[in-house]
């Protein structure tokens, strides 16, 4: 992996060489010495105020010279790290990305996750506007990706058109829920699931691939009686394709 022999993050994870002009890196392709496989990073800016303090014990140490640390010392990141992880453990599925790794290192909070075979929504909308049609696939996929968050208690709220990956095979995949997670505990909020004692009436504590409210067994909002996404073939999607980001919106905004 000669194009892999820029900064080593985690003692682990090599980064490829940046450009001249690479300011700040924000998410990247790496490679995992561990593993040998390829995986995707992604840097969560941390505040300022945050100071690297030495830690001893087990994991990485996080010290002035700013090595990684998966046990940081300011409440704050602390927060944010095991919002990331929490998020993480959300069982596969097929529409959503998965997490491998969170680590401190530097001014920066690092998520690993896995390389998908995709481009961002952004990119295909910067090149020429969805079909009716398109969009209707590509919401239903985002529908049965927030179906299998909210099973498990999570609301997202990070959905935006770089979050929304279009894989090589059409499908959508959504990503972005352990990074959104990280910044809302940097902010203060608590995004960690209710206890189920205290879960919204209605809401499904189980599988992702059994019933829930978000979903109705006649089909998704906003398209037709069962219409199950582009894995299931379309369903006279029609003028029904509305708008990818509104309808994901709606139903993860609840």
């Amino acid at each position: 992996m000669d194009e892999y022999s820029g900064r080593l993050l985690a003692e682990r994870y090599r980064l490829p060489r940046p450009p001249s002009d690479e300011y700040e890196l924000v998410e990247s392709r790496a490679y995992d010495t561990a593993s040998g496989q390829e995986v995707l990073v992604r840097q969560v800016p941390l505040p300022e105020v945050v100071e690297a303090e030495f830690l001893g014990g087990g994991g990485y140490g996080h010290d002035r010279a700013g090595r990684a640390t998966r046990r940081p010392a300011d409440p704050a990141v602390r927060r944010a790290v095991e919002a990331a992880l929490a998020a993480s453990r959300i069982p596969d599925h097929p529409r959503l990305d998965q997490v491998f790794d969170v680590f401190v290192e530097g001014d920066g909070l690092w998520i690993v996750s896995e390389l998908v075979a995709a481009r961002p929504l952004a990119a295909l909308l910067a090149e020429r506007p969805l079909s009716p049609h398109r969009a209707a696939e590509l919401a239903a996929d985002l529908l049965t990706a927030l179906r299998a968050v909210h099973a498990h208690g999570w609301v997202h709220r990070n959905i935006t058109p770089r979050t929304v990956l279009v894989c090589d095979d059409g499908r959508a995949v959504l990503t972005g829920l352990a990074a959104g997670a990280a910044e809302e505990a940097l902010c203060g909020y608590d995004p960690l699931p209710a206890p189920p004692s205290v879960l919204p009436r209605g809401h499904v504590d189980g599988p992702a691939d059994g019933p829930a409210d978000d979903v109705p067994e006649s089909g998704v909002p906003g398209l037709p009686p069962g219409y199950r996404g582009a894995d299931r073939g379309p369903a006279a999607a029609g003028h029904y394709g509305g708008a990818v980001r509104r309808a994901a919106g709606r139903l993860d905004g609840r």
